[in-house]
């Protein structure tokens, strides 16, 4: 027989229900102890308040990818990968998503939480693929916890006013289908938030202890290639690459004839110690200054607000009777 505790942790709120879908066919759930899907139906466990709404391992390759993310989340929930990134790197996205007050907010690939802890919204929800994350969130922090796969989003994505992609898109096996995912479902008002890393070497990651990390890097081209059906309303940098020291990249903001001098100055004196005491202690103190250095450095981050692009729906509609004809 079931205890207590047992059926505490399986509960759902209607509220949450009601923007869970089946991640095979995108239906509508039905909740008693375990989620039922009403069109396929396929079942979902509940595991301490957390739906698991992951589609079926269709082989290695999905189940390794899983595996990889838990042991990233568990690994970083026992000693943060990425040092500072809450001053750095979140601080900063959160004074760019703005004002959420009365919304709904769908934080995809939300790891422990942090950009929802802050939010103050009507609705939080925070979907991530790695479960030792999710069990960290506080259960009366967001509205819900849910476990799934960006690739086969488990929500109901009209159902949010704003949508978080943060560090998510170079991690996807296919981020494509979560594009388009969003093309196909959002509203047109809905702004969805971007943050991703810009020009990125993979180089580092090749001999990392984790199978899956980084698995691209994006540029104007490739960014605006995969979210073709979107405007981008705003676009920030983010923090300064300082790993070079700042003469060599003036070359293209100031004459040639001064370029010159200050290379020639730089090796003749002791501007290069100097220089470099400089861009350890920006290093340090990031974000402070970024904004003035972010003109002389090129940024590791962007962060874009994008906007369903107007008759993107009714264009992809006639591409494809278009295509269907010429089928025929």
């Amino acid at each position: 027989m079931p205890t207590t505790h047992h059926l505490m942790s399986q509960m759902l709120s209607p509220e949450a229900v009601e923007i869970l879908v089946c991640p095979v066919c995108g239906s509508r759930l039905d909740f008693d102890g375990a989620l039922t899907c009403a069109g396929c139906g396929q079942t979902y466990e509940v595991v301490d308040g957390i739906p698991i709404l992951l589609p079926p391992d269709d082989g290695s390759v999905a189940r390794q990818y899983r595996e990889n993310y838990d042991r990233i989340a568990t690994d970083d929930l026992a000693k943060p990968i990425v040092a500072n990134r809450e001053r750095i790197l979140h601080s900063k996205l959160l004074r760019f998503i703005g004002d959420t007050r009365g919304a709904s907010v769908l934080d995809i690939g939300s790891a422990y939480g942090s950009h929802l802890r802050e939010l103050d919204a009507r609705r939080k929800v925070a979907v991530d693929l790695a479960l030792p994350y999710l069990r960290t969130i506080s259960p009366e922090s967001v509205t819900a916890r849910v476990c799934g796969d960006a690739e086969a989003l488990p929500v109901d994505v009209g159902a949010f006013d704003v949508i978080i992609v943060a560090d998510v898109l170079e991690h996807l096996l296919e981020p494509e289908k979560l594009v388009a995912r969003l093309a196909r479902d959002c509203r047109p008002d809905t702004r969805i938030i971007i943050h991703i890393p810009w020009q990125e070497s993979l180089e580092q990651y090749e001999d990392s202890q984790y199978e899956f990390v980084h698995l691209r890097s994006f540029d104007e081209y490739s960014f605006r290639l995969l979210f073709r059906d979107f405007r981008v309303v705003r676009e920030r940098k983010s923090l300064p690459i300082l790993n070079e020291p700042i003469v060599f990249r003036l070359k293209r903001k100031v004459p040639r004839r001064l370029y010159e001098s200050l290379v020639r100055a730089y090796f003749r004196s002791t501007l290069s110690a100097t220089e470099a005491r400089h861009r350890d202690r920006w290093s340090a103190e990031l974000p402070d200054r970024e904004r003035w250095l972010l003109w002389f450095y090129e940024p590791a981050c962007r962060m874009f607000e994008l906007r369903l692009q107007p008759n993107a729906r009714r264009w992809e509609s006639l591409t494809s009777r278009v295509l269907l004809r010429d089928r025929t």
